[in-house]
Parts: C-alpha cells; sequence; structure tokens
C-alpha cells in the first residue's frame, strides 16, 4: 500500500497514511469557507508516480485573522469572531460603561482591532507622571519617549504632575532636551494637575515648558504651587487663553532670589467656570488676573480659608456668579 506524507492544516505536523494515492499531479482543495474567503488550502504537488508518494503542502489563505485565540475552543473562537463583527457603534456604548474600570478596558483592547481603536482613547486618556524613587531626576519622565514611540501623544487628554515636596525632580534641569521634544508634543491636553511644582524654577520662560497646553487647556488644579511672588502665579495661568476652571489648595512661598524681569501676561484668560480656593491668601494673584483679563466671569466658586481674597472675587464676579460655597467661620471679609 503506497505511503502519503500529510501536513496537517491545524498544527502543521507532519504524518503518514497508507491509502489510494491521487492520480493526478497537483491540486487544490479549499478547507472552510467563511465570509466569502478561503480559510486555508491544501494543495497536492510533485507526485512522484514511481514511488507513488505525494505530498501534501498546507498553505495558509486570506483569513482575516490568524488564531486569535491560540488554543482556544471552537466556541471562544466563534465568540470572538462574532464580537469583531459588531458595528462599530455598539462597541463604542460597550466602552463607554467601562469608563470607571481601567483593567477591563485594557482587557477589551485585546479583542480585535475595532475594539483597540475604541478602548485606547479611554486607556490613555490620563497620564500619570511620577518620581517612583524618590529624589531621582527625570524618573517621572520616563514613560513619555514609550508614549511617543507607540504614537499615543494625541490621545492624553489630562496629565497629573504628582511628586514629593521637595523632591525636585519636574524641574526645567530635570528635562533632557527629548523629554522636552516628546513634553512639547502634546497637543489635546485639556487638564493638568500639578503636585508640589516650583513655578518660580520655570521663570522666565516658562513658556518653552507649557506653551503646547495654551489652546487646548480648560482646567488646572494646582496643589501646593512654590512660587517667590503672588504675581509669578497670575503670570502662569495667564498663559492659557482658554482657561475655564481653576483650583488651586494651599501654597508655598520661598525666599529664593528669581532674575528681575517683567511679568507681563500672555492672555486673558476665559475664567468662566468654576474656582476652588482653599486655605489661599495671596490677593496680588487675582488683582493681576483681573487686570489682565478685564474681570473675572466664574459661575461657582469653592472658597475656604481665602481670607482678603473673597471681597475682591465677589465683587469681580457679581454679574456672572450662580453658586457659591463658602464657610461661616471663615467670613467673607
Amino acid at each position: 500500500m503506497p505511503t502519503t506524507m500529510i501536513v496537517s492544516p491545524t498544527t502543521g505536523d507532519v504524518g503518514r497514511s497508507r491509502g489510494p494515492v491521487p492520480s493526478v499531479s497537483s491540486m487544490v482543495v479549499p478547507l472552510v469557507q467563511k465570509d466569502g474567503s478561503d480559510l486555508c488550502a491544501v494543495r497536492a504537488i510533485g507526485l512522484n508516480l514511481s514511488n507513488r508518494i505525494a505530498m501534501i503542502v498546507w498553505h495558509r489563505g486570506k483569513a482575516k485573522t490568524s488564531r486569535p485565540l491560540s488554543g482556544a475552543s471552537p466556541e471562544m473562537c466563534t465568540t470572538c469572531e462574532s464580537s469583531c463583527r459588531l458595528p462599530y457603534e455598539i462597541v463604542e456604548i460597550i466602552i463607554a460603561h467601562l469608563t470607571y474600570d481601567l483593567d477591563t478596558m485594557k482587557a477589551c483592547s485585546l479583542v480585535c482591532r475595532s475594539w483597540y481603536a475604541a478602548t485606547a482613547p479611554q486607556v490613555h486618556h490620563t497620564l500619570v507622571l511620577r518620581d517612583k524613587m524618590f529624589g531621582t531626576a527625570r524618573g517621572g519622565l520616563k514613560p513619555l519617549s514609550k508614549l511617543h514611540k507607540l504614537g499615543l501623544l494625541h490621545l492624553v487628554k489630562e496629565i497629573q504632575v504628582e511628586q514629593w515636596p521637595m523632591s525636585g525632580w519636574f524641574v526645567p534641569q530635570g528635562f533632557s532636551s527629548a523629554d522636552l521634544r516628546y513634553f512639547s508634543a502634546f497637543a489635546n491636553v485639556q487638564s493638568l494637575r500639578l503636585e508640589n511644582v516650583a513655578i518660580y524654577r520655570f521663570i522666565p520662560g516658562i513658556e518653552r515648558y507649557f506653551e503646547q497646553f495654551s489652546p487646548t487647556l480648560r482646567s488646572i488644579a494646582l496643589f501646593y504651587p512654590i512660587c517667590s511672588t503672588p504675581r509669578q502665579l497670575s503670570h502662569f495661568l495667564s498663559l492659557f487663553p482658554n482657561l475655564d476652571d481653576i483650583e488651586i489648595r494651599w501654597f508655598s512661598t520661598c525666599n529664593t532670589s528669581t532674575p528681575n524681569v517683567e511679568l507681563v501676561p500672555f492672555s486673558a484668560p476665559k475664567l468662566q467656570g468654576r474656582l476652588t480656593l482653599y486655605d489661599f491668601r495671596w490677593v496680588e494673584t487675582w488683582t493681576y488676573l483681573i487686570a489682565a483679563c478685564g474681570g473675572l466671569r466664574f459661575h461657582y466658586m469653592d472658597l475656604r480659608k481665602v481670607a482678603g481674597c473673597a471681597p475682591i472675587l465677589l465683587k469681580a464676579c457679581a454679574e456672572t456668579l450662580e453658586t457659591l460655597r463658602f464657610y461661616v467661620t471663615d467670613g467673607l471679609g
């Protein structure tokens, strides 16, 4: 009985079987038809009539997905193929219900290309830069190069900079030329949250590090901003012409001498959203902003321990203020 060499179309294993040999020198046998395309085909070529042995060679054809789930059961593969055929609008609705479940969204991004396209903007919405090793310079800026290589910088809508007091890694000296190039490439950031950032160390020339946020930034939150003078803070805030919401909690002053430069406002921010102040007493910051913007237009204010700032803020927003939250024990001046 002649022997036939066989290559399995599913595993690629080579085996032999005994039985009748086809009398043709070449043939193509389609195996499975799905969505109008051959998943694979078997070609019998090189028929040796003297030895009456045929070699069976397996070729993968126009398969849409190459083994989407390795070792998965047929039922799982069918489910995967069905999910890939869902309308993109339905996939977006499913992903919208997972906004606050980052781990599940990451798992969904591995289903197929369309699911990845739907989850990527959510997974990469917020970028957190933190120094994992206390006092290590540039430690928190390392993710920038990876995001750049993967082409994900445009998906980031919110940036959070977290650092311990006096750790000092988020400073101009901590940016290499590559870090600054990547950090300047953000084009869609709408929210910025900075903790313990020494703003005075970026002056003058603060626009070199933050001007890429000017067209899109709508909200800024500052926790323990460190400045030498109140005007440095208002100078920084004026860099963002479309800024609506401001949150400032606590503040720190430093006695370090800074260059004697005239801090001219960059723009007149909109400032027509929410203002949240906690333990903030720099009245001059707001007088400078009012002068630069021609007044303030906040609709909501949450004030606590703001001392003399309350009267000037209430007067500036008298025509636009809709909601005011304050603590009776603090008073409003």
